[in-house]
C-alpha cells in the first residue's frame, strides 16, 4: 500500500483541529456541503485528498481564516499528485509535482481507457546495466527540484492565491528550466499531467454548478493550452471542453469511490486571441440539460 504523503498528513490533522474545535460532526458536515459523510471521513483521516472546496467549507465553518489552509493544501495537492504522476518512459522531471497525474483519473477520455490509481505509484527504477552513479545523481536532482518547487508553492501562498490575475508573463519567466511537452495546437488531445502543463497552471474559471459539482477551466501559459476539470460529479457525467477549430475534449465520469477526486479533459489549443473556451457538464438523463460556461484566455 502506497505511504500517505506527510504533507497530505499534515493537511488532514489540521482539518481534525477544525473541526474538533467547533465539534462539527460528520453528519453536521454533510449537511453544510455538498460531500458526504464517507467522503468526509476519508478526508480527515488522510485516506483521500480533499478537495479545496471542502477544506474552503470547514474553514467558513471553524471561522478559521483561508491562506493558511490554501497554503497547505496547495502542498499536499502537489505531493497527492506527485505521488502518482508517472511518464511512460522516463522520469519527466521531479518538478512535474504539482501536475494533474493522469494516473490517479478513473475518467475516460475518448479513444483511450483510463488506469485507476493503483497502477502506478512508485518512480520506476533506472534500468539495469546503468552506473549507480547516475543513479545517485539523479536522486539528488530529484530532491534538488522538489525543493524548489516547494519554496515556489510557499511563496505563491504569502504572494496570494489569485492565480487567475497572474500574468502569463510572470507564470512563464517562473517555468524557466524545464520543458513542457506540447505547445498551442500540437497539445490538442494530450494528456495536461503527462505534458507538464499541470505545472503552475492559471485558473480561468472555477464555479460550483446547482447540482454541487465543482468545475474549473484551467490554462497553461507555457502550452498555451487549457483544460477543463470537474470534482464531486456522479457516474455518467460527461464533461467537454470546446473551442472554435478545434476538436471537442471529453471524459465521462466511471468509478464512485476514486481515490482522487478530479476527473479532467484533454488539452486544448487556446494560443488565438479570439480563443473563447466552453465547458459543459452533462448528465445521461434525457431531461437534464447541460450546464455550459464560457470564459476566455489570458
Amino acid at each position: 500500500m502506497t505511504e500517505i504523503p506527510r504533507e497530505c498528513v499534515r493537511l488532514a490533522a489540521e482539518l481534525r483541529a477544525l473541526r474538533d474545535r467547533r465539534r462539527l460532526t460528520l453528519s453536521q458536515l454533510a449537511a453544510e456541503s455538498t460531500f458526504s459523510k464517507s467522503s468526509w471521513q476519508r478526508y480527515l483521516t488522510g485516506r483521500s485528498l480533499a478537495p479545496w472546496p471542502a477544506v474552503r467549507t470547514l474553514c467558513q465553518l471553524a471561522n478559521e481564516p483561508e491562506p493558511r489552509l490554501r497554503a497547505l493544501w496547495e502542498l499536499a495537492d502537489s505531493s497527492w499528485n506527485r505521488r502518482a504522476a508517472v511518464a511512460p518512459a522516463t522520469i519527466r522531471a521531479p518538478i512535474a509535482a504539482s501536475v494533474e497525474a493522469s494516473s490517479l483519473r478513473l475518467g475516460r477520455l475518448d479513444g483511450q481507457t483510463i488506469t485507476p490509481s493503483g497502477a502506478a505509484t512508485t518512480i520506476p527504477e533506472a534500468h539495469e546495466g546503468a552506473p549507480r552513479h547516475r543513479g545517485r545523481w539523479r536522486t539528488g536532482a530529484a530532491v534538488s527540484a522538489g525543493v524548489t518547487l516547494l519554496v515556489l508553492l510557499i511563496a505563491l501562498a504569502v504572494d496570494g492565491w489569485g492565480s487567475s490575475g497572474r500574468s502569463a508573463e510572470s507564470m512563464a519567466s517562473s517555468g524557466r528550466g524545464f520543458h513542457v511537452g506540447c505547445s498551442a495546437v500540437s497539445c490538442d488531445g494530450r494528456d495536461p499531467g503527462q505534458e507538464l502543463c499541470g505545472v503552475q497552471p492559471q485558473t480561468l474559471l472555477h464555479i460550483q454548478t446547482p447540482t454541487g459539482v465543482g468545475l474549473e477551466i484551467r490554462y497553461n501559459p507555457l502550452c498555451r493550452a487549457a483544460w477543463a476539470r470537474v470534482w464531486n460529479a456522479a457516474d455518467g457525467d460527461r464533461l467537454t471542453l470546446a473551442t472554435p477549430g478545434h476538436p471537442t475534449q471529453g471524459v465521462t465520469v466511471a468509478g464512485l469511490g476514486r481515490r482522487d477526486p478530479f476527473v479532467y479533459t484533454g488539452l486544448i489549443d487556446a494560443s488565438g486571441r479570439a480563443t473563447r473556451l466552453k465547458a459543459c457538464l452533462a448528465s445521461p438523463g434525457p431531461d437534464d440539460p447541460a450546464q455550459c460556461y464560457s470564459v476566455s484566455p489570458p
